[in-house]
């Protein structure tokens, strides 16, 4: 029989619910940002659940209704139990009084779409059972974010996006509930438009032989350059190179006293905006930048390596929202190539994602 105080609707604006409520949602960031892509628009955030509830609940449905003007319905999306489409969200559960992140599965839209009301609600079970016990809606107004700097792409050469932050990306997937995390005092998702840049092949490869030699990989050593204007607000030049399945040690205590470990040798610049990039993983001895340098669009400021947290050689990219460890912010870039097989394809200002190949015709 259903228990007619955990029957709730909650509608709400971003983080207003009442402390009675047995599930409380919050997004992160608190206002997403509309990514523009060559096929539509995308959009990047989180769910923060947090349980009052005295017996553990078990997210069963998700709804959106996209809203115009006097709400009327534009689109509509869900995922339930009927067809068991709620599966895709892997993590579903949530314990008595704990906290658990979502990522919003509903994460891209037709470019003609206009994304002014997000409506999502919410359905909760009890485990083993079928009566809704909770439910909670929320309204999520994104914002457009078409980026402040000129940036160019970080890196020479014909590169891969390795990893991006598509939906199934490791770089949005940061749950800020989980143990690492909360240890480090991080709160937003710093890399959640990171990049990953490989140096490629025409073949796709990634190195020669086994690549058991730093040197046998395509990118070791590749030029890095400043993607943008701006001063460099932090760096580091002296951490050692891993090498192919096998990482050079870092002290669990060490990085809890400075998480900047995890990047290995890096940049981070300032674009004076708002805006700060971030390029990780440098190759030892090979950062030219130093810490309050004016750097220029295109100027080199070190080499593609292997260091820090690091399974193999590439780049890391972001742009955040300060010089720590701040939200992400989306980036497009000027003057590149996409590269589809033996054609290519001239962009004078994209996005870029998992799996493109792109190169550079930047001159400044």
């Amino acid at each position: 029989m259903k228990n007619p105080w955990l029957v709730l609707m909650l509608s709400l604006a971003p983080g207003a619910q009442a402390q009675h409520d047995p599930v409380r949602v919050e997004v992160l960031p608190k206002t997403p940002l509309i990514e523009t892509s060559r096929n539509g628009q995308l959009l990047n955030f989180d769910f923060l659940l947090k349980s009052t509830s005295p017996e553990p609940l078990e997210l069963t449905a998700i709804e959106l209704s996209v809203l115009g003007p006097g709400d009327t319905l534009v689109l509509q999306r869900r995922l339930g139990t009927n067809g068991s489409s709620i599966l895709t969200v892997p993590d579903r559960s949530l314990q008595s009084g704990k906290r658990l992140v979502v990522f919003n599965p509903f994460h891209s839209f037709p470019p003609d779409v206009e994304l002014k009301t997000l409506r999502y609600e919410l359905v909760f079970n009890t485990p083993e059972k079928e009566d809704v016990m909770a439910r909670a809606r929320i309204d999520v107004h994104p914002a457009p974010y078409p980026g402040k700097t000129r940036l160019v792409l970080p890196a020479t050469g014909r590169l891969l996006v390795h990893d991006g932050h598509d939906f199934t990306s490791h770089h949005r997937r940061l749950d800020i509930t989980g143990g690492m995390t909360t240890a480090l005092g991080i709160t937003s998702n710093f890399g959640r438009y990171a990049y990953d840049f490989c140096v490629v092949d025409e073949k796709g490869r990634l190195f020669r032989g086994t690549g058991e030699r730093n040197e046998d990989w395509f990118g070791f050593g590749t030029p890095i350059v400043a993607p943008g204007n701006g001063r460099v607000a932090a760096m580091a030049n002296d951490r050692p190179d891993n090498t192919h399945g096998k990482k050079a040690p870092m002290e669990r205590e060490a990085i809890l006293k400075n998480p900047r470990l995890l990047f290995g040798n890096y940049v981070v610049i300032d674009h004076e905006n708002g805006e700060f990039s971030v390029l990780a993983h440098l190759r030892k001895g090979s950062v030219t930048a130093r810490e309050g340098q004016r750097v220029r669009r295109g100027q080199k400021i070190g080499e593609m390596g292997f260091s820090g947290d690091a399974s193999l050689v590439h780049l890391h990219y972001q742009v955040q929202s300060d010089s720590s460890f701040g939200e992400g912010l989306p980036s497009t870039f000027e003057s590149f190539r996409r590269v589809l097989g033996t054609k290519t394809v001239v962009v004078r200002r994209g996005q870029v994602d998992s799996g493109d190949v792109v190169e550079s015709v930047a001159k400044d």
